[in-house]
């Protein structure tokens, strides 16, 4: 009996051992183990602010996005502020000059032109997006990325499927006749431009008035006058009550298109020119980083917000409260991106003009645009409008490509 008590003792103290160690050492670990950011007893969640400019259904939506990456980032409050276009490089301007402002801008492209070049962006913290690397080049910098594309649109050829099929070049379109087009500009017809040798760049020095340009410029005014091309602020209504079987249009025009119940498909710009043309985007808002805001312990926030912000889903969803279309890759390659007018915006995407922010053609494509408004107009002659937009372009930039 003795010994089968002493054993029971020595069992029950060494449960009690057991026990206390067991209790020390969840204790001890409760101890060590510091509160995660944003929980209680942590530190203060990060607070990253975000200056965009969307309104109305795109701005409710991008809240909507905001909020659900809050949900899975406790850790994060984002603060979302609308600032109107007009006003948006001055007040930016003031804030960081006031060690104030968002860490992130979400504006169209333009204004953070605007904004680095008054040294209020700093490079990208990290290389997010999936845009294709063409799309890239618009927010480069002396070969520095400056912002990463979140939402574009690019111009498409329109065709009613009741009375149109799609054409298999350039000349069967202007074969078969009837395309409108709101305005002739390089914007809309860059692919068909550039295809035929057009360019306002060569040799490190301006050259607007090819023979090349000049080729282009006549046909097209060839074309308008045969009737085959129709320029008309309503290029839209003329196709909506079939007078012309195809548009040239903006893919962000493509809801529009369908809530009208007209029947149509799309084609890419460059699939009427053997793929050959580049494409010139139209809108495209853009996320970049303040140079004031995003440093030392808010950069790791901020990759944080703009990763989830440039996630194919977040963009979709503010996309289609808006006219714009995404500008991730990832988009185009299931589910909804792979219907519609998405192969032919995936295309145009992958065939963009990769010209720089700094490129000289960005100087340049304003005195084409003019040169051509001036020989559809009748002022001048298209030889005389390109001769007139070398020389001014000579001047503004220098022979050397200064």
């Amino acid at each position: 009996m003795t010994k089968q008590n002493h054993r029971r003792r020595a069992i029950g103290w060494s449960a009690r051992l057991l026990i206390i160690f067991s209790l020390t050492l969840v204790l001890a670990t409760g101890c060590f183990r510091a509160p995660q950011r944003g929980q209680p007893g942590g530190e203060a969640p990060a607070v990253v602010t975000v200056w965009h400019t969307l309104r109305g259904a795109e701005k409710a939506a991008l809240k909507s996005q905001v909020q659900r990456i809050m949900q899975e980032n406790p850790a994060i409050i984002i603060k979302l502020k609308y600032v109107p276009e007009q006003s948006f490089v001055t007040m930016s301007f003031e804030a960081e000059a006031g060690g104030e402002g968002p860490e992130v801008f979400l504006a169209p492209r333009e204004i953070l032109w605007q904004l680095y070049a008054k040294g209020e962006l700093t490079p990208v913290v990290q290389y997010l997006s999936d845009a294709y690397p063409a799309e890239l080049a618009q927010f480069r910098f002396y070969n520095r990325l400056y912002a990463q594309p979140w939402l574009t649109d690019v111009p498409l050829l329109f065709y009613r499927t009741d009375s149109a099929a799609a054409p298999a070049s350039l000349t069967d379109l202007f074969a078969k006749g009837g395309l409108a087009a709101t305005i002739l500009d390089t914007e809309s017809l860059a692919p068909w431009w550039t295809a035929q040798g057009g360019g306002v760049w060569t040799h490190n020095a301006p050259q607007l008035n090819s023979a090349a340009d000049l080729a282009f410029l006549q046909q097209l005014l060839a074309w308008r006058g045969a009737g085959q091309l129709r320029v008309d602020p309503n290029a839209l209504t003329l196709f909506a009550d079939k007078q012309v079987p195809y548009l040239l249009g903006w893919a962000g025009q493509a809801p529009s298109l369908t809530a009208l119940k007209i029947p149509w498909q799309a084609l890419s710009l460059t699939a009427l020119s053997a793929g050959k043309g580049r494409v010139l985007p139209g809108t495209t808002l853009g996320i970049a980083n303040s140079a004031v805001k995003t440093t030392g312990a808010m950069v790791q926030p901020v990759r944080v917000v703009e990763d989830a912000l440039l996630k194919p889903e977040v963009e979709a969803a503010v996309a289609q409260a808006g006219q714009l279309l995404p500008a991730s890759g990832a988009y185009y390659l299931s589910g909804a991106g792979r219907q519609g007018i998405g192969p032919p915006v995936s295309q145009s995407l992958q065939d963009i003009w990769p010209l720089a922010g700094d490129a000289p053609e960005r100087k340049l494509l304003p005195a084409e645009d003019a040169a051509w408004a001036q020989a559809a107009s009748g002022a001048l002659s298209p030889q005389d409008a390109l001769n007139r937009a070398q020389t001014e372009a000579v001047k503004a930039v220098g022979n050397a490509g200064g």
